[in-house]
Order: structure tokens, then C-alpha cells, then sequence
């Protein structure tokens, strides 16, 4: 795993780079628990408009064994969180995977926690060759993550539209919205999204020393 862009636009989001022994962890896991069907269904408890969700919280610490996920989350906390007044631990509040087809979209949308304070992420696992493009727009759309931010004032940018890699890591906070187009083309767009949650501790503060 290593750090490769942060991203500002009033809010920050940070994008990691996967190792490729990781995402091959966590296809072929993925991959196993479809063909012998023994994977935890979501997708009635999930907001997209995606036929196939899956729950991975209970293997995910099987396949980061070199810790990537720990160290971007880790990483992430500390170039986001700037009131050292306070002490966090972070945890894992949810994770689940998303298998999505021609067609299928996510609607704008936040995520939430057991926190108020938090972090949600997506990461790219497998992207199919996009085929014709929904929008006349100039700009491609097909399967990208568009990022919509809370921030205002002129000149202010109010999105940041992502096109999908294997192996892109974007974390970002809980109440950031973003969306997910459909696209158009045969094969699979694979996607993971994990929870954060920080859990807060008010540190006791320091007594005055005289010089």
C-alpha cells in the first residue's frame, strides 16, 4: 500500500494505492463464497440499485494480512483530524462488496456509523471495459464514483468525478455524498466499501507549568 493523492475540495479524501496480492485476496475469497454460496447476503440492507451486495466485515482481517487496510485508515486519521485535544480509536463498522452490471446505479447517498464521526471508503476490486456511454456530456461517466461535496463560495468545486482502477482506495468522510452511474458493457464493475467509525475520548488537559 502506499499514498498516491489527497484530494481537497472543502472536504478532504484520500486515495491509496491496493498492493495486487491484496485485491487477488480479496476477489478470490469473494469469488469462493459465490461459487459455493456461502457468502452473507446485503443487498436488502444497502441503498444501491444493485442486485448482487455482500457482506465481508467477518473475513475481511483474513485477507489484509499486511495490514494495508489498518495503515490507510491510520494514515488517513492523521492528516484529517486536526483537534488533538481529543483521542480517537477506530474501528470497523460495516464493510461489504458490490457486484455491479450493465445497468445497475447507486443513488446519491452518505454513509453512517455507530459514530458520528467518521470515515467511508470505496475500493475498486475489478472494472470491466465500459461500452457506450449513457450521457452526451464530453466527460465519460460510465461507472464512475462521483464525489459531491459540502463546500460552497466561488469557485468553489462541488464534485470530483472517479474513474474507476483496480487497486484505487478513496477514503472519505461519513457525510460526504457521492453517487455510482450505470454503465454500458458486458462484464463486472467490483467494488468494496468500508465503515470507520471513530470512537472519541476527551484528553484530560495538561496543568500549567510556571517558568
Amino acid at each position: 500500500m502506499k499514498h498516491i493523492q489527497e484530494i481537497t475540495y472543502g472536504q478532504k479524501v484520500q486515495l491509496y494505492k491496493m498492493s495486487d496480492d491484496f485485491i487477488k485476496r480479496v476477489n478470490d475469497k469473494m469469488d469462493e463464497e459465490i461459487k459455493k454460496k456461502t457468502f452473507v447476503d446485503a443487498t436488502d440492507s444497502l441503498s444501491a440499485k444493485i442486485r448482487k451486495e455482500y457482506r465481508v466485515i467477518h473475513w475481511l482481517d483474513k485477507v489484509d494480512t499486511d495490514r494495508e487496510i489498518i495503515k490507510a485508515i491510520q494514515h488517513t486519521y492523521d492528516n484529517t483530524w486536526y483537534d488533538r485535544s481529543f483521542s480517537h480509536s477506530i474501528s470497523i463498522n460495516d464493510a461489504w462488496v458490490n457486484d455491479q452490471v450493465e445497468n445497475e446505479y447507486q443513488t446519491l447517498h452518505k454513509h453512517s456509523g455507530a459514530s458520528e464521526v467518521g470515515f467511508a471508503s470505496v475500493m475498486f476490486l475489478k472494472v470491466p471495459d465500459f461500452g457506450e456511454e449513457y450521457t452526451e456530456t464530453s466527460v465519460p461517466h460510465n461507472g464512475r464514483l462521483s464525489l459531491v461535496g459540502n463546500c460552497g463560495g466561488l469557485f468553489s468545486v462541488k464534485h470530483h468525478l472517479v474513474e474507476p482502477e483496480v487497486g484505487d482506495f478513496y477514503i472519505f468522510p461519513y457525510d460526504l455524498e457521492h453517487l455510482v452511474y450505470p454503465f454500458r458493457g458486458k462484464g463486472l464493475r467490483r467494488s468494496m466499501s468500508i465503515n470507520f467509525d471513530l470512537l472519541q475520548r476527551k484528553l484530560p488537559a495538561k496543568p500549567y507549568k510556571r517558568k
